[in-house]
């Protein structure tokens, strides 16, 4: 089975994950960045130094540009690189500064400060970033303003302290707009994780519910497919119905199990097994269920569907022999669309019977009734078998003693010598009728041999007795029936009344060899109501 979470392993929140995610989205950004700076920093640069005449700023600058070089081709940790990629936004920020003072283009690269602190470290780096910004700002304003220091470029527009405040003002603006809207993506983004966060979690909660259910159904199935296997051979209800009982009872936790089956009528519903000592008592009560009544098998029963009864405690009312169950189960055994009766399912556990493992349950339940289905059948046809072999007997019995008294069947040989004691007597049996004997007697011992060898001449013996029985009977009853045949077609012939009675008294007389045959026709004595 799945396990959900360990124990020793703290799920991550979503602030967590998103600034997982946003980190490594940080980290793999850096390297293309700073490859894109070297790019177009090398572009900016070559003009810049060509057209600058201070040594100590082009040094800046190329000092600037090989650290960056350095932090992209080195694996430096993602803080290095960051902190080499934003002190040089600085000083070129700082140099621009100086060149060109407040109203130059050295706003931009403040600006862009504030920007990569917030978006590649944390806001709280671009709050660092507006602070750093016009600290700068009112010392470079302070130190221009009183002539301290003098702009590098001659030409630069001359600021004033309303610039330097404007600038310092545009710069907490922009910066702190940028910051907010930073803020705000990644709380918005943080809301979208949690919601994501939300979903992966319904989904795995429903695929591990799904699972269980999954290997519940097929746990269920697999104890089903045994019970079935296990009674598919049983052949007699006596056998069937304890055994069943066996088996539902140790795979579903029942602690009494019944099976009922419906009378001819289908008015009563007769307990046939119960298991325990509850079981016992009833069935010497010889109890049944009134199929009018208003209890759960007859109501299983009436509208063909498995019933879990939730409220038990009437059970316990109704039946005291029954005082544990907490859920019950009641399934109809169909055969095909035939109710054979039911089985009831008692346990001491609540919640046992779920409406969702019905089905399964009723599968069972149906397998079972095909068993006890053929299990009925295979004992009527015992019966009829057992009829037909007893009409056969008496049958045998009847035929072989009106042939013996007609005639004597017997036929010895040897010597009758009553003093010979080793005797043995071999019957003549026909279909477990015995129809003779075969008496031996010898002054030696019967070997097995010997007797195996007697019992198999006599069952051969005793065969083509009886062929030659039916081989007589057949002939008797053929030329009975061809005699017949000849007279009826002789009477048929005659041409009238007296032809006809003469005929029939004549052949009857002859071929029955009897010494007076008389035959009248007469209406006197005759009842009309006959």
């Amino acid at each position: 089975m799945m396990e959900r979470n360990s124990s020793n392993v703290r799920a991550a929140t979503p602030q967590e994950t998103t600034r997982q995610f946003y980190t490594s989205w940080r980290e793999g950004f850096v390297l293309p960045m700073l490859i894109g700076m070297l790019v177009f920093g090398a572009l900016a640069l070559i003009p810049a130094i060509l057209a600058s005449e201070n040594l100590i700023v082009d040094g800046v600058f190329i000092a600037t540009y090989l650290i960056l070089g350095l932090v992209t081709i080195v694996r430096f940790s993602y803080q290095i690189r960051m902190s080499a990629v934003l002190l040089g936004i600085f000083i070129i920020g700082i140099i621009e500064l100086i060149t060109h003072s407040i109203l130059g283009d050295g706003l931009f690269f403040f600006l862009a400060l504030i920007a990569f602190a917030t978006m590649m470290l944390s806001p709280r780096a671009g709050v660092v970033a507006i602070i750093l910004n016009l600290v700068t700002f009112a010392v470079s304003g302070w130190l221009i303003q009183n002539g301290t220091i003098t702009p590098l470029n001659p030409f630069a527009s001359p600021a004033k302290v309303a610039d330097w405040f404007s600038a310092g003002a545009a710069t907490t603006m922009f910066g702190a707009a940028f910051i907010y809207g930073f803020y705000r993506l990644e709380e918005e983004f943080t809301k979208a994780q949690k919601q994501v966060d939300a979903t992966l979690n319904t989904l795995k909660e429903e695929r591990f519910t799904l699972e269980q259910k999954v290997q519940e159904r097929t746990s269920q199935l697999r104890k089903i497919n045994e019970i079935e296997q296990a009674v598919s051979s049983i052949l007699t209800l006596e056998d069937l119905f304890p055994r069943a009982a066996r088996l539902v009872e140790s795979n579903f936790q029942c602690y009494y199990t019944a099976f009922y089956l419906l009378d001819s009528s289908g008015t009563w519903a007769e307990l046939k097994y119960a298991s325990g000592e509850a079981g016992k008592v009833l069935m010497d009560n010889k109890h049944r269920v009134d199929m009018e009544g208003k209890s759960t098998i007859a109501n299983s029963v009436r509208i063909k569907a498995g019933q879990i009864v939730i409220d038990t405690s009437q059970i316990r009312i109704d039946n005291p022999l029954l005082p544990y169950t907490r859920s019950q189960l009641v399934l109809p055994l169909f055969v095909g669309d035939t109710i054979l009766g039911v089985l009831d399912m008692h346990s001491s556990k609540e919640n046992t019977f779920l409406p969702q493992d019905v089905d399964g349950y009723q599968n069972m339940a149906n397998g079972i009734a095909i068993v006890i289905e053929n299990a009925r059948l295979f004992q009527e046809a015992q019966q009829s078998l057992a009829e037909m072999r007893s009409a056969q007997r008496q049958y045998l019995k009847d035929a072989w003693q009106s042939l013996t008294e007609e005639k004597s069947l017997s036929y010895e040989t040897g010597d009758s010598d009553t003093t010979y004691k080793n005797k043995l007597e071999i019957p003549l049996a026909l279909r477990d009728q015995v129809i003779g004997q075969i008496h031996l007697a010898s002054s030696s011992d019967w070997t097995n041999e010997q007797r195996n060898l007697v019992e198999a001449i006599a069952a051969q013996a005793t065969l083509a007795l009886e062929n030659a029985r039916l081989v007589e009977e057949s002939q008797s009853s053929a030329a009975q029936e061809r005699l017949t045949n000849e007279i009826i077609a002789k009477i048929w012939a005659s041409g009238n009344m007296d032809a006809v009675l003469q005929t029939t008294v004549r052949e009857l007389g002859r071929s029955l060899e009897a010494t007076e045959v008389e035959i009248e026709v007469s209406m006197e004595g005759v009842d009309d109501n006959q």
